[in-house]
């Protein structure tokens, strides 16, 4: 793996971790999820940081270089993140379409804008 390489590595995981802490400072990106963006950050800076940590398995993966490996395992991870996020999408969706639902049911049977009964406000979730 070239010098340059590793410092943008280094350089891009550290710029990372130093944008998923402000947005969590400012409320706009909840912890959970920044915890998954961190990890891969703080991966990407290990690999960079210790070359060799990619260098031996890239080898006996058959890549060409490790550079190659590292840009395969960032796809790969971010096909993953993707694909959890159009999942956890799809049920919010789902949950804003019953919601709608619910609401537009409720005014209908109380009139629009009245107040449904606490015990009747819980909607039920499908899972």
């Amino acid at each position: 793996m070239t010098i340059e390489l590793r410092l943008f590595l280094v350089a891009g995981a550290l710029v990372a971790l130093i944008f998923f802490l402000y947005q969590i400072r400012k409320s706009r990106l909840q912890i959970g999820y920044a915890i998954s963006w961190g990890l891969f950050s703080v991966i990407i800076l290990i690999i960079a940081i210790f070359p060799d940590l990619i260098t031996k398995p890239s080898r006996l993966l058959g890549f060409e270089s490790p550079a190659n490996m590292v840009f395969v395992l960032v796809i790969f991870v971010l096909f993953t993140k993707l694909f959890t996020t159009t999942m956890r999408l799809s049920k919010l969706d789902r949950q804003v379409a019953d919601l709608a639902q619910h609401i537009a049911i409720c005014e209908a049977e109380n009139g629009p804008g009245m107040p449904t009964p606490p015990e009747e406000a819980a909607v039920p979730t499908k899972e």
